[in-house]
């Protein structure tokens, strides 16, 4: 179980909550790895992958309607992370190797999500804010 206070937070609270939700889907899969099925390990890794989609599809909107500069770099980020998970769970369903999907979510996963929202989200929040203050 990764801790919610391990997140980085941002200036605009739906985007804390957004990143809070994204982490009891990955939560919720480390413990089906752990202590479930197979077939509870595919539902978790799709309800993530759905719950990425939203997020990514919620935040861009947000940063495309308002004219975010760094929209294209933003979500060419997300268009990354959402290949790698893809192909971890395309390789789950190949091999069913649960400890290849383990390391990928607990170190690759989440490591961007840390630098993702330090270095991409608390600069797009910090510009929605500064939008939502000058209506």
């Amino acid at each position: 179980m990764i801790d919610k206070s391990r997140l980085p937070r941002v200036a605009k609270a739906q985007m804390n909550t957004v990143h809070e939700e994204e982490l009891e889907h990955i939560n919720t899969l480390l413990t089906a790895l752990k202590e479930s099925d197979d077939n509870a390990v595919t539902k978790a890794m799709e309800s993530l992958l759905a719950h990425m989609k939203e997020h990514f599809d919620y935040e861009e909107g947000m940063l495309k309607n308002r004219g975010f500069g760094m929209f294209e770099i933003h979500r060419s980020d997300h268009t990354r992370i959402m290949n790698e998970t893809r192909m971890a769970y395309m390789n789950w369903r190949n091999f069913r190797d649960r400890e290849a999907l383990r390391e990928f979510i607990e170190e690759e996963f989440m490591e961007w999500l840390d630098f993702h929202i330090q270095a991409m989200d608390s600069v797009a929040a910090d510009f929605l804010v500064q939008k939502e203050r000058a209506r």
